[in-house]
């Protein structure tokens, strides 16, 4: 009985599993293991809004942003972690900005580049 049960249910745990951890299955006769593809990231999700402020010593910005599609986020008010790369000497609070976002080394989000808005 559990194995006729378990076959009927292995497909969709192997593919809830996939999707989850980023890979899709494939459809065909070899085993799903082996069909297991990553799924390439889509561009690096973007966003606008106004910079509010900046703790430059503990690398964050304040920001008001409007929807992120990509992520699925309403507008809304939120703090940043910046990547080590990104000038914060040239930003200003109250300054209306576009910016780009990528997960970090803990699985947040992070500004990874960020320039006035056009």
């Amino acid at each position: 009985m559990r194995s006729d049960w378990f076959d009927w249910v292995r497909p969709a745990i192997v593919t809830m599993a996939g999707v989850a951890i980023g890979f899709v299955a494939l459809p065909g006769p070899s085993s799903a293991a082996s069909k297991l593809q990553v799924i390439a990231q889509a561009d690096k999700p973007t966003g606008q809004g106004t910079l509010n402020a900046i703790d430059a010593p503990g690398r964050n910005l304040n920001i008001t942003h409007g929807p992120i599609a990509a992520l699925n986020w309403l507008g809304m008010t939120m703090d940043f972690g910046v990547a080590p790369g990104v000038d914060l000497k040239a930003l200003k609070a109250g300054a209306k900005i576009s910016f780009t976002l990528t997960r970090g080394a803990e699985g947040m989000y992070v500004i990874d580049e960020v320039k006035p808005a056009q």
